[in-house]
Protein backbone atom coordinates (compact mmCIF):
# COMPACT_ATOMS: atom_id res chain seq x y z
CA UNK A 1 0.00 0.00 0.00
CA UNK A 2 1.35 3.39 -1.00
CA UNK A 3 1.38 6.35 1.37
CA UNK A 4 0.71 6.81 5.05
CA UNK A 5 -0.66 9.38 7.43
CA UNK A 6 2.16 11.81 6.86
CA UNK A 7 2.70 14.81 9.12
CA UNK A 8 2.65 16.87 5.91
CA UNK A 9 -1.14 16.42 5.83
CA UNK A 10 -2.89 18.40 8.54
CA UNK A 11 -6.64 17.86 8.54
CA UNK A 12 -7.36 20.83 10.79
CA UNK A 13 -5.59 23.27 8.43
CA UNK A 14 -6.73 21.75 5.12
CA UNK A 15 -9.71 22.48 2.90
CA UNK A 16 -12.08 19.66 1.91
CA UNK A 17 -14.91 19.67 -0.61
CA UNK A 18 -17.79 17.41 -1.58
CA UNK A 19 -18.97 18.41 -5.05
CA UNK A 20 -21.93 16.01 -5.26
CA UNK A 21 -24.30 16.89 -2.49
CA UNK A 22 -28.11 16.74 -2.51
CA UNK A 23 -28.76 17.97 1.04
CA UNK A 24 -30.59 20.94 2.55
CA UNK A 25 -29.62 23.58 5.15
CA UNK A 26 -29.42 21.02 7.97
CA UNK A 27 -27.04 18.81 5.98
CA UNK A 28 -24.93 21.80 4.94
CA UNK A 29 -24.44 22.72 8.60
CA UNK A 30 -23.50 19.13 9.39
CA UNK A 31 -20.96 19.14 6.55
CA UNK A 32 -19.38 22.26 8.03
CA UNK A 33 -19.26 20.64 11.48
CA UNK A 34 -17.50 17.61 10.02
CA UNK A 35 -14.75 19.75 8.54
CA UNK A 36 -15.80 20.56 4.97
CA UNK A 37 -14.85 23.94 3.53
CA UNK A 38 -17.29 23.76 0.66
CA UNK A 39 -19.91 21.67 -1.10
CA UNK A 40 -21.52 21.45 -4.50
CA UNK A 41 -25.26 21.74 -3.89
CA UNK A 42 -26.65 19.51 -6.63
CA UNK A 43 -30.01 19.34 -8.36
CA UNK A 44 -31.07 17.22 -11.30
CA UNK A 45 -31.40 18.96 -14.66
CA UNK A 46 -35.20 18.94 -14.41
CA UNK A 47 -35.11 20.64 -10.98
CA UNK A 48 -32.42 23.19 -11.81
CA UNK A 49 -34.86 26.09 -12.10
CA UNK A 50 -35.57 29.58 -10.76
CA UNK A 51 -36.97 28.17 -7.49
CA UNK A 52 -33.73 26.32 -6.83
CA UNK A 53 -31.63 29.35 -7.76
CA UNK A 54 -33.56 31.48 -5.25
CA UNK A 55 -33.17 28.79 -2.59
CA UNK A 56 -29.46 28.55 -3.38
CA UNK A 57 -28.93 32.29 -2.94
CA UNK A 58 -30.59 32.15 0.50
CA UNK A 59 -28.54 29.13 1.58
CA UNK A 60 -25.33 30.72 0.33
CA UNK A 61 -26.02 33.96 2.20
CA UNK A 62 -26.56 32.02 5.44
CA UNK A 63 -23.68 29.57 5.06
CA UNK A 64 -20.19 29.80 6.52
CA UNK A 65 -18.73 27.48 3.88
CA UNK A 66 -18.36 27.76 0.11
CA UNK A 67 -21.46 26.71 -1.84
CA UNK A 68 -21.46 25.99 -5.56
CA UNK A 69 -24.55 25.16 -7.58
CA UNK A 70 -24.24 21.92 -9.52
CA UNK A 71 -26.48 20.54 -12.24
CA UNK A 72 -26.64 16.76 -12.57
CA UNK A 73 -27.54 15.68 -16.09
CA UNK A 74 -29.10 12.29 -16.78
CA UNK A 75 -28.73 11.71 -20.53
CA UNK A 76 -30.24 9.11 -22.82
CA UNK A 77 -27.58 9.41 -25.54
CA UNK A 78 -24.68 11.69 -26.61
CA UNK A 79 -26.92 14.18 -28.45
CA UNK A 80 -29.12 14.51 -25.38
CA UNK A 81 -25.98 15.19 -23.36
CA UNK A 82 -24.83 17.93 -25.72
CA UNK A 83 -28.23 19.66 -25.59
CA UNK A 84 -28.43 19.55 -21.79
CA UNK A 85 -24.85 20.74 -21.38
CA UNK A 86 -25.58 23.67 -23.70
CA UNK A 87 -28.66 24.64 -21.67
CA UNK A 88 -26.99 24.25 -18.29
CA UNK A 89 -23.41 25.45 -18.72
CA UNK A 90 -23.96 29.14 -17.95
CA UNK A 91 -26.52 28.52 -15.20
CA UNK A 92 -24.52 26.02 -13.15
CA UNK A 93 -21.18 26.50 -11.46
CA UNK A 94 -20.37 22.82 -11.99
CA UNK A 95 -21.78 20.32 -14.49
CA UNK A 96 -22.11 16.66 -13.49
CA UNK A 97 -23.07 13.99 -16.03
CA UNK A 98 -24.62 10.86 -14.62
CA UNK A 99 -22.78 7.94 -16.17
CA UNK A 100 -23.47 4.29 -16.85
CA UNK A 101 -24.19 4.10 -20.57
CA UNK A 102 -20.85 3.65 -22.34
CA UNK A 103 -21.73 6.08 -25.15
CA UNK A 104 -22.74 8.75 -22.63
CA UNK A 105 -19.58 8.08 -20.62
CA UNK A 106 -17.47 8.66 -23.71
CA UNK A 107 -19.38 11.78 -24.78
CA UNK A 108 -18.89 13.25 -21.30
CA UNK A 109 -15.15 12.52 -21.33
CA UNK A 110 -14.83 14.19 -24.74
CA UNK A 111 -16.67 17.39 -23.74
CA UNK A 112 -14.54 20.14 -22.14
CA UNK A 113 -17.70 21.79 -20.78
CA UNK A 114 -18.35 18.81 -18.49
CA UNK A 115 -16.71 18.98 -15.08
CA UNK A 116 -17.51 15.58 -13.57
CA UNK A 117 -18.54 12.17 -14.91
CA UNK A 118 -20.50 10.66 -12.03
CA UNK A 119 -20.67 6.92 -11.42
CA UNK A 120 -19.51 5.72 -14.88
CA UNK A 121 -19.98 2.21 -13.49
CA UNK A 122 -23.70 2.68 -12.67
CA UNK A 123 -25.73 -0.47 -13.50
CA UNK A 124 -22.65 -2.05 -15.09
CA UNK A 125 -20.45 -5.03 -14.33
CA UNK A 126 -17.31 -3.15 -15.38
CA UNK A 127 -16.09 0.29 -14.29
CA UNK A 128 -17.51 2.08 -17.33
CA UNK A 129 -14.03 3.49 -18.00
CA UNK A 130 -11.41 2.05 -20.35
CA UNK A 131 -8.06 3.34 -21.59
CA UNK A 132 -9.67 5.35 -24.40
CA UNK A 133 -12.09 7.15 -22.08
CA UNK A 134 -9.37 7.63 -19.48
CA UNK A 135 -7.17 9.36 -22.05
CA UNK A 136 -10.07 11.56 -23.21
CA UNK A 137 -10.93 12.53 -19.62
CA UNK A 138 -7.29 13.53 -19.03
CA UNK A 139 -7.14 15.56 -22.26
CA UNK A 140 -10.35 17.45 -21.44
CA UNK A 141 -9.89 17.74 -17.65
CA UNK A 142 -13.12 15.84 -16.95
CA UNK A 143 -13.04 14.49 -13.40
CA UNK A 144 -14.12 10.90 -12.82
CA UNK A 145 -16.12 10.43 -9.64
CA UNK A 146 -15.91 7.67 -7.07
CA UNK A 147 -19.23 7.99 -5.26
CA UNK A 148 -19.11 6.44 -1.79
CA UNK A 149 -22.88 6.20 -1.56
CA UNK A 150 -22.66 3.54 -4.28
CA UNK A 151 -20.44 1.47 -2.02
CA UNK A 152 -22.17 2.06 1.29
CA UNK A 153 -25.73 1.61 0.04
CA UNK A 154 -25.03 -1.41 -2.17
CA UNK A 155 -26.25 -4.82 -1.08
CA UNK A 156 -23.41 -6.83 0.50
CA UNK A 157 -23.79 -9.38 -2.29
CA UNK A 158 -22.61 -6.81 -4.86
CA UNK A 159 -20.18 -4.76 -2.78
CA UNK A 160 -17.16 -6.68 -4.01
CA UNK A 161 -18.09 -5.72 -7.57
CA UNK A 162 -18.25 -2.04 -6.61
CA UNK A 163 -14.85 -2.24 -4.94
CA UNK A 164 -13.43 -3.85 -8.09
CA UNK A 165 -14.90 -1.04 -10.20
CA UNK A 166 -13.34 1.57 -7.92
CA UNK A 167 -9.96 -0.17 -8.04
CA UNK A 168 -10.01 -0.24 -11.84
CA UNK A 169 -10.71 3.49 -11.97
CA UNK A 170 -7.82 4.13 -9.56
CA UNK A 171 -5.48 2.01 -11.71
CA UNK A 172 -6.46 3.94 -14.85
CA UNK A 173 -6.02 7.27 -13.07
CA UNK A 174 -2.47 6.41 -12.10
CA UNK A 175 -1.65 5.65 -15.72
CA UNK A 176 -3.54 8.43 -17.52
CA UNK A 177 -3.66 11.15 -14.82
CA UNK A 178 -7.25 12.31 -15.28
CA UNK A 179 -8.76 14.25 -12.33
CA UNK A 180 -10.31 11.94 -9.75
CA UNK A 181 -12.68 13.01 -6.99
CA UNK A 182 -14.47 11.24 -4.14
CA UNK A 183 -17.99 12.34 -3.19
CA UNK A 184 -20.79 11.28 -0.87
CA UNK A 185 -23.93 12.19 -2.86
CA UNK A 186 -25.36 12.96 0.58
CA UNK A 187 -29.06 13.73 0.86
CA UNK A 188 -29.21 13.50 4.67
CA UNK A 189 -26.72 14.05 7.48
CA UNK A 190 -26.47 10.29 7.91
CA UNK A 191 -24.91 10.01 4.43
CA UNK A 192 -22.00 12.29 5.34
CA UNK A 193 -18.53 10.92 6.03
CA UNK A 194 -15.69 12.87 7.61
CA UNK A 195 -12.62 13.57 5.46
CA UNK A 196 -10.56 11.43 7.84
CA UNK A 197 -12.92 8.48 7.39
CA UNK A 198 -12.86 8.89 3.60
CA UNK A 199 -9.06 8.59 3.50
CA UNK A 200 -9.30 5.49 5.70
CA UNK A 201 -12.12 3.91 3.66
CA UNK A 202 -10.30 4.55 0.38
CA UNK A 203 -7.70 1.96 1.37
CA UNK A 204 -10.37 -0.65 0.63
CA UNK A 205 -10.11 0.20 -3.07
CA UNK A 206 -6.33 0.59 -2.99
CA UNK A 207 -5.99 4.36 -2.97
CA UNK A 208 -3.01 5.72 -1.10
CA UNK A 209 -3.53 8.31 1.60
CA UNK A 210 -2.09 11.03 -0.66
CA UNK A 211 -4.38 10.07 -3.57
CA UNK A 212 -7.55 10.09 -1.47
CA UNK A 213 -6.52 13.33 0.26
CA UNK A 214 -6.10 15.03 -3.13
CA UNK A 215 -9.44 13.60 -4.32
CA UNK A 216 -11.33 15.47 -1.60
CA UNK A 217 -9.09 18.55 -1.39
CA UNK A 218 -6.77 19.52 -4.23
CA UNK A 219 -8.80 18.25 -7.21
CA UNK A 220 -12.21 19.69 -6.21
CA UNK A 221 -10.49 23.02 -5.42
CA UNK A 222 -9.05 23.02 -8.95
CA UNK A 223 -12.49 22.32 -10.44
CA UNK A 224 -13.94 25.26 -8.51
CA UNK A 225 -11.10 27.57 -9.51
CA UNK A 226 -11.36 26.66 -13.20
CA UNK A 227 -15.08 27.35 -13.21
CA UNK A 228 -14.66 30.64 -11.38
CA UNK A 229 -12.48 31.74 -14.32
CA UNK A 230 -14.54 30.09 -17.07
CA UNK A 231 -16.37 33.27 -18.14
CA UNK A 232 -13.01 34.99 -18.72
CA UNK A 233 -11.82 32.46 -21.29
CA UNK A 234 -12.16 33.59 -24.92
CA UNK A 235 -10.70 30.44 -26.49
CA UNK A 236 -8.62 27.59 -25.09
CA UNK A 237 -5.53 29.05 -23.45
CA UNK A 238 -6.63 32.68 -23.80
CA UNK A 239 -8.51 34.56 -21.09
CA UNK A 240 -9.43 38.14 -20.24
CA UNK A 241 -7.29 39.56 -17.43
CA UNK A 242 -9.05 41.80 -14.94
Amino acid sequence: MQGNYSSNYNFSNSMFFDLHFHGDEEVIKEAERLGYSGIGLTRYFEDFNSDFLKQFDILKANSNITLKKCAELSCKHPEDLRKKVQKSRKKADILIVRGGDLKVNRAACEDKRVDILSQPYRSRRDSGINHILARKAAENSVAIEINLKTLLKTNLRYRYRVLSQFRHIVELQRKYKFPLIITSSASSKYDLITPQDITALSKCFQMSFEESFDAISKIPQEIIEINDLRDNFVVDGVRIME
